[in-house]
């Protein structure tokens, strides 16, 4: 299999492991930029292994469709890329958890910390919780099938062979499908030998691993109490002090009868936040402390201290992202506070907003087709610009003179912003004006539209200089490089494109994402942002690669600035987050969700938030930095 181009596309590079029926392999997606890792998993029947191949196959159909539906949108579940035959062999593709699993953890010199168990089984049973609340029992749960992520630290839960789904009409009811007896001895319990695995046996599994990270005793060694009937591992904890506490949840999670044990995932999740609210996630092995250190270090000096950054404020409302308990229990409170300072109530609903670089002029267009400049620290209106159909993108000129706005007729319009005047109105585009920019020496303008057409204008002489067509899809976002000659867009395919405007060539092509991107931003060390419904990606324009996935906390802001070091957004949930831009880390968060944003601006100096809500108010806020 070395060496093994598979579907012409993953490059098989090394074997991982092997199980009672299949082959896991490293490999390399030959069709996505800088070719990435992934896991491809190869049906092949063990000699020694007693199932049939018909039974085999039930299980890796089952595992994709499972890995299908519970992993689609949740970080801590591997995503499935590819289901597929070839030559009559069968295959599944996974996305590649870089870390490492916790079977390591056992040949660390201590045992298991009381902290460190109670976070163990929070993180853990939070996944258990998603999975279950899907009807899917994981039927191997082992240190080998968690993997601690390198990126974020966050708990993954791997290799759903052995899953099945539960019956619809009793969750915690076997169907016939999951009549296997399959596991690994010493996690599973008797119902699961019997072949009546039920959900709450994962329950059991999990009680057991936290068992042998206490003790070093291997599961397989405990005997049930001849008395009470219940395992006797008690007598096998260090010396230390374990929270008693702890200890009856873990007796109730391995309990032999079970009707004893706890029912859901939620039950004992409950019952482990009731222990300790604050105990995270830590690795026992040396490192790990250092870089949590790093992830909550305080970021209020950095953001102080960002120059000038760009902007980008998306066109159209979204659903506010869920934020992920695991990332804000690493947080420090935060050191972001936003005071109102003005409150203005507006008639019509804002569709577009963005603040001038010279951090002192708010631009807004509403559905009464009239563009309003504000004073950001007066909160008052300086002018009223009208004569256009409805503005669906907006962008203003470094020099905060021009400002352009492309609209649902086709056109787009370039303001003078002191004399409230038209410069110039382009014609060309026959579908609606999905995106505008401006180069970096302020001298062309890029628009682009529904109908997959580019167009690049003289922004003083407003001559069309070239048209550059997407095969087959619309024009989502656009953005200079770092020069002129250089343009990137997105297109309703999920795709990135990099023009030479020079020759009106397309360079390369980037893929990525797997929803709508709806924002491009460049920075001058080279990297591009690109921001979807999914997250944001960061990619290297020198290297022509992927550099590095945000967490899915970055999706769908209503708003993103940047400074040298960090990258800020914020939603509509009124939330400003913080992340690092070389590594995509999430440091710091404001508690002051004061309103759901509909369309949110931030000011390049970081100074000033404006925000539309439903309410029909324009409201502004200072941005500081004193802690809460």
């Amino acid at each position: 299999m070395i060496g093994k181009l598979l579907t012409g596309r993953y490059l098989i590079l090394e074997e991982l492991g092997t199980g009672g029926f299949s082959k896991t392999f490293l490999a390399r997606d030959k069709y996505l930029p800088y070719h990435p890792l992934c896991v491809v998993k190869y049906l092949k029947l063990s000699s020694r292994n007693k199932i049939s191949l018909e039974t085999a196959q039930q299980l890796f159909d089952n595992e994709a469709r499972i890995l299908e539906q519970v992993g689609r949108h949740y970080s801590q579940i591997p995503t499935l890329y590819a289901y597929c035959r070839e030559h009559d062999e069968i295959y599944l593709v996974q996305e590649y958890i870089e870390g490492e699993n916790l079977s390591q953890w056992l040949r660390a010199d201590q045992n298991l910390s009381n902290k460190a168990a109670i976070a163990l089984l929070k993180d853990v049973l939070a996944i258990l919780e998603h999975i279950h609340s899907h009807g899917v029992a994981h039927r191997d749960i082992k240190p080998s099938n968690l993997i601690r992520r390198r990126r974020d630290g966050k708990i993954v839960l791997i290799d759903f062979g052995a899953a099945c789904q539960m019956s619809d009409d009793s969750p915690n009811t076997s169907p016939s499908s999951c009549s296997i007896a399959i596991g690994t001895p010493g996690y599973m319990p008797d119902e699961q030998h019997l072949g009546m695995s039920r959900l709450n046996s994962d329950l059991y599994a999990l009680g057991m691993l936290v068992i042998h990270f206490l003790t070093k005793v291997h599961p397989k060694r405990f005997k049930p109490d001849l008395i009470s009937g219940e395992l006797d591992w008690h007598p096998y904890l260090p010396k230390h002090c374990v929270d008693p506490k702890l200890v009856e949840v873990i007796d109730r999670l391995v309990r032999i009868k079970f009707s004893d044990r706890y029912q859901y995932a939620t039950e004992a999740l409950a019952d482990i936040h009731a222990i300790s609210s604050t105990q995270q996630f830590r690795q026992p092995l040396a490192g790990w402390g250092k870089n949590l250190q790093k992830v909550a270090a305080p970021v209020t000096a950095l953001f102080l201290l960002g120059i000038v950054a760009g902007q980008y404020v998306y066109a159209h409302n979204k659903r506010a992202p869920h934020l992920f308990t695991q990332i804000e229990n690493l947080l420090p409170h935060s050191d972001i506070h936003l005071k109102k300072i003005h409150d203005v109530p507006i008639q019509a609903d804002i569709e577009q907003m963005l603040i001038a670089p010279n951090n002192q002029i708010l631009v807004t267009a509403g559905n009464d087709h009239i563009l309003r400049l504000w004073s950001l620290p007066s909160g008052s209106m300086l002018k009223s610009m009208s004569g256009h159909t409805a503005i669906t993108s907006l962008t203003i000129s470094q020099d905060s003179k021009l400002l352009v706005g492309g609209s649902v007729d086709g056109i787009v319009r370039i303001w003078d912003t002191a004399s409230s005047r038209f410069v110039q109105v382009l014609k060309g585009h026959q579908k609606p004006v999905t995106t505008v920019a401006i180069s970096p020496d302020n001298r062309t303008l890029v628009s682009g539209c529904k109908g997959g057409i580019l167009r690049q204008w003289d922004l003083q002489t407003g001559t069309l200089r070239r048209t550059l067509k997407l095969p087959q899809a619309e024009v989502t976002a656009v953005a200079y490089g770092t020069t002129p000659d250089r343009l990137i867009s997105a297109s309703s395919d999920r795709q990135l494109q990099v023009w030479d405007l020079q020759t009106g060539e397309l360079h390369r092509t980037f893929a990525g994402h797997t929803d709508t991107i709806v924002g491009l931003q460049v920075t001058n060390q080279q990297r591009l942002f690109s921001f979807g419904k999914d997250r944001g990606l960061m990619w290297d324009l020198k290297r022509e690669a992927l550099m590095e996935m945000l967490p899915k906390d970055s999706a769908n802001p209503t708003a993103i600035s940047f400074n040298d070091r960090h990258l800020i957004t914020v939603h509509e949930n009124g939330s400003i987050r913080i992340w690092t831009r070389d590594t995509g880390q999430l440091v710091a968060k404001s508690d002051d969700e004061k309103q759901r944003n509909r369309n949110a601006a931030l000011s390049p100096d970081h100074r000033y938030l404006a925000s539309w809500n439903s309410d029909g108010r324009l409201y502004l806020w200072q941005v500081n930095t004193t802690k809460l």
